[in-house]
């Protein structure tokens, strides 16, 4: 079990028990994990692009736009195979409701909701303001 498996399972009641029964609950519920990571993700690369003085972004912008694109389409076709498909959703809802653990599952599901947040926020204020100590 890990947190990712936790949080798709937990939005996925969720968006259940708000909206009701459609189509499209494991892939939204995908989505919203997916989102988490591309946020994680748009932070990993500014930080990159901090650390070699915004060449990427100013000389190589479409590179950069390229790095963006490609890193989104790839996280959400790895995790669509990984949560969706061939009857993952099955497997990984049955593993969610049989640990027992599950206090501490949620502790730092939302641990890590709130640091992937705060990492992103930290990242873009670094990127347009510095750090100057």
């Amino acid at each position: 079990m890990n947190v990712w498996k936790y949080i798709y399972i937990k939005f996925f009641k969720i968006r259940r028990r708000i909206i009701g029964r459609d189509g499209a609950d494991e892939f939204a519920a995908m989505l919203f994990v997916v989102f988490f990571d591309v946020l994680l993700y748009f932070g990993i690369l500014i930080l990159i692009n901090l650390s070699v003085d915004d060449v990427l972004l100013k000389e190589y912008e479409p590179l950069y736009f390229a790095f963006y694109m490609l890193g989104i389409l790839t996280i959400g076709w790895l995790r669509n195979r990984t949560m969706c498909k061939n009857g993952a959703f099955e497997r990984i809802k049955n593993e969610v409701e049989n640990e027992p653990r599950k206090l501490m599952w949620g502790i730092l599901s939302i641990l890590y909701m709130i640091f992937v947040i705060v990492f992103f926020l930290f990242c873009c204020y670094v990127s347009r303001y510095g750090l100057d100590f």
